[in-house]
């Protein structure tokens, strides 16, 4: 079976909560799943960094056609995972300390945004349903499944994003989102992080709770840095 289509069998057995809270349930494309495949193949190292990427190489390693290729392509670009060369084609670039230390610094500037825009701006019923997608994160976390601590980390993080009202800024905090996902399930994480994460949401819903925007600011930044710091040193 192709990497590809392994991707979109597990990708069909996603839990029925997750598809009844899609606005769509088809609007995933080929391409948005292809993009997903090849992404976690670019972390993995199963692509070389500096390899010219073929489309024809491609569509044969996903099992696709060119077009979604092409449009994965286009998209791996936008995200600087690509360089688009003249005479070459699409080259991949590799992902350094460097890259990765500008991917985190970058989110941190976003979500210190996101966080104190919903500080400003949550009702008390958010506020509750913040705490309880952080009890969910941390109950995921005690179970040590790896997958579910990945999604509830990304549910906590959206919600904030939810309430902050924000779509641009939101747009391209999710572009990223796959990527550091998939940094992680390469150099994993250690049990003192875990136990650290869990504690930093706590703090973050605190924050939020007292209607503090510089501390909540304050505590992101400090959530963001160290998730860097942590990745960085198992590089």
């Amino acid at each position: 079976m192709h990497p590809f289509q392994w991707y979109c069998k597990i990708h069909e057995q996603k839990s029925e909560e997750h598809k009844l809270n899609a606005a769509n349930p088809f609007s995933e494309t080929i391409s948005e799943r292809l993009l997903i495949a090849i992404r976690r193949d670019i972390v993995l190292g199963n692509l070389t960094p500096g390899a010219r990427l073929r489309v024809d190489e491609l569509s044969k390693r996903y099992g696709t056609s060119h077009i979604p290729v092409r449009e994965a392509l286009l998209q791996l670009a936008g995200e600087r995972l690509v360089l688009l060369e003249a005479h070459k084609g699409a080259v991949l670039r590799p992902v350094t300390p460097k890259f990765v230390a500008d991917i985190h610094d970058t989110r941190a500037a976003i979500e210190s945004l996101l966080v104190r825009r919903a500080t400003e701006r949550i009702t008390d019923d958010q506020i509750e349903k913040l705490a309880e997608l952080a009890t969910l994160h941390e109950q995921a976390a005690s179970a040590g499944v790896d997958e579910n601590m990945s999604e509830a980390n990304k549910r906590f993080h959206g919600f904030i994003s939810q309430v902050a009202d924000n779509p641009e800024a939101s747009y391209i905090l999710d572009q990223g989102w796959d990527l550091v996902i998939n940094l992680r399930i390469r150099f994993g994480l250690s049990e003192e992080r875990i136990d650290e994460i869990v504690r930093q949401h706590w703090a973050i819903v605190d924050a939020i709770r007292a209607r503090n925007p510089k501390l909540a600011v304050q505590t992101v930044q400090r959530h963001c840095d160290s998730a860097r710091d942590d990745l960085l040193s198992r590089m």
